[in-house]
């Protein structure tokens, strides 16, 4: 069972971020780090490797005797070596990070992946996961098992086609960092109508809004002149909202097709946050969905709310 009905505990956020290799995920665990940072959140890095053919019983004996054969299957264990280095390295003023020793002896199967125990992380909220199989459905299966609030990944474009699968089969919450830029201050543009994961959207604006002090705006568009009822009171959900919290809030109301609108009103000033489609996969693939055809139109940073 997920959490996506649930209200947002910002006292207990879970972010996640998958890591392939020293050369092509820098950027994404910076950011990540960056993130889980400013929200105070845990944060748990993955790497997912192709499933070994020695290993398709239905146990693996993670014992010393076999860790070399195990290192020379998986490179991964080298890869979550480095994403620790590069955390100590991005948040050199955290003790208990820093008092974290990295020993690949520790590495232990449990609820079908390989979690590698950290030594001294007591005060540390890290932690290291090595899977292995298809990325997409490995992905949904730790973020249903540790019930992660937020998924963070890449936004370049040759990885379009895999954000797509991300949006369309993860459980949570998904950052898309595309052309992120930590030191921009955004404004944050807040997609509002009558669909389910709006109210989810206005938690997470608020949130965002208080730890980083950005602007907030919120855009409704409607394909005609009619702005009904459910528009409207959606709208006014999210003013009050934000007002209760002693949040300014910009509402816009514009007509058109809504992608096309979404993307020209974000430009490229804006931090996006829309909620996901309610399309089930197959209907989303032949089909596509509002936040699909936005990420694949625009290029700012989107959190897809679910």
């Amino acid at each position: 069972m997920t959490k996506k009905q649930e209200k947002i505990n910002p006292q207990t956020l879970k972010f996640l971020t998958a890591v392939s290799s020293a050369e092509y995920s820098k950027p994404t665990l910076k950011l990540g780090s960056l993130i889980a940072s400013v929200f105070d959140a845990s944060l748990g890095v993955v790497y997912v490797g192709e499933r070994a053919s020695e290993f398709h019983g239905s146990s693996v004996n993670m014992t010393r005797q076999n860790l070399d054969n195990w290192n020379i299957i998986h490179p991964g264990l080298e890869v979550l070596e480095w994403a620790l280095k590069e955390l100590k390295a991005l948040n050199p003023d955290d003790e208990s990070l820093a008092k974290i020793k990295f020993n690949a002896d520790h590495v232990y199967e449990e609820d079908g992946r390989v979690r590698v125990f950290l030594p001294g992380e007591d005060a540390c909220r890290i932690e290291l996961i090595l899977r292995e199989g298809e990325l997409v459905n490995q992905l949904r299966k730790e973020i249903q098992l540790e019930n992660y609030d937020l998924a963070i990944i890449g936004g370049s474009q040759d990885k379009r086609h895999l954000a797509h699968s991300l949006i369309q089969y993860l459980p949570s919450s998904i950052f898309v960092l595309q052309k992120f830029n930590p030191r921009k201050k955004y404004k944050l543009l807040l997609l509002v109508d009558d669909s389910k994961a709006t109210k989810k959207s206005v938690q997470w604006g608020a949130l965002i809004a208080e730890k980083l002090g950005w602007p907030v705006r919120t855009l409704t568009v409607s394909k005609t002149k009619r702005f009904g009822a459910g528009y409207q009171g959606a709208a006014d959900m999210a003013k009050a909202y934000f007002e209760d919290k002693g949040i300014e809030v910009e509402q816009f109301f514009l007509t058109g097709d809504p992608v096309r609108t979404f993307v020209e009103f974000a430009g490229d000033n804006h931090f996006v946050i829309m909620g996901a489609s309610t399309l089930n996969p197959v209907k989303q693939f032949l089909f596509g969905s509002k936040p699909i055809k936005t990420l694949e139109r625009s290029n700012v940073p989107i959190l897809i709310v679910r």
